[in-house]
């Protein structure tokens, strides 16, 4: 069976061929002069794993608190600082520290009580069968799944990020509703899916219904773009995408498009 699509893939895809087919067919080892830890997707690390952790004590009806949590916390950064070839000074790291014990903090004083009683997965893994007789399917993972009702299902998200979308920009997301209505055909029948976006530095979350019309779109859409991706493969071309993606992509230094 063919390696299954995930909404990173497709999203690359869509954004540059050429980005993809460095990545997943070529699978370019591109030199990094800069080989330090990147500190701000470490710290969503650090709070994804401190919050899958403390659902999970939950799951396995074990007593948790927020002082259990923070407790944690300096664990799970020794393992991820672990990973760095490089030293990090305390200075350098202790805002970040901080950042995530605020996170922690405000998760489990305004959201975890109310919420690990109903919670029913953990970074729960989810496939979608796009064209099942091409073998193509999706892959996805959402990071908790909470069940208030025998026909709801909520979905949320935790963000540690700067960004935040409010509810219209959210039910526009493709990754949203995606991840939507995958979990909507797993946990079929249902009557309602929620989706709840917690954008733990701003201390909010966004919080919005899934519409069947927006599900089947984002599926299309998905459905669009790897029958695209798959005739690029067929061929074996994957032509450059000149745009905003450019100035973030870490195959810049190989792309013909940047030489010119």
């Amino acid at each position: 069976m063919p390696s299954p699509y995930s909404y990173s893939s497709l999203s690359l895809f869509e954004n540059c061929p050429q980005a993809y087919a460095h990545r997943y067919v070529w699978k370019t080892k591109v030199l990094d002069e800069d080989t330090s830890l990147d500190l701000y997707m470490t710290t969503g690390s650090v709070v994804h794993t401190a919050l899958e952790w403390a659902h999970q004590q939950a799951l396995d009806k074990k007593i948790t608190n927020v002082e259990q949590a923070m407790e944690q916390l300096p664990l799970i950064w020794k393992t991820a600082l672990a990973e760095s070839p490089h030293p990090i000074p305390e200075e350098s790291l202790a805002p970040f520290l901080e950042k995530s014990m605020a996170n922690i903090k405000w998760y489990f004083l305004e959201l975890f009580e109310k919420e690990k009683g109903a919670t029913i997965a953990v970074e729960k893994k989810l496939m979608y069968p796009l064209n099942p007789r091409a073998k193509q399917w999706l892959l996805g993972f959402v990071d908790r799944v909470s069940q208030p009702h025998e026909t709801k299902i909520v979905i949320h998200d935790y963000k540690t990020g700067s960004s935040k979308m409010g509810t219209k920009a959210l039910s526009k997301d493709f990754q949203a509703m995606l991840y939507g209505a995958m979990a909507a055909n797993h946990y079929k029948p249902l009557s309602e899916v929620e989706l709840q976006w917690h954008y733990l530095s701003h201390e909010k979350t966004t919080t919005i219904t899934l519409e069947p019309e927006a599900a089947r779109e984002a599926i299309s859409k998905a459905q669009r773009i790897a029958n695209k991706l798959e005739a690029h493969k067929q061929v074996g071309l994957f032509p450059t995408n000149v745009g905003w993606q450019c100035g973030r992509c870490e195959y810049a230094s190989v792309c013909p498009a940047q030489k010119k």
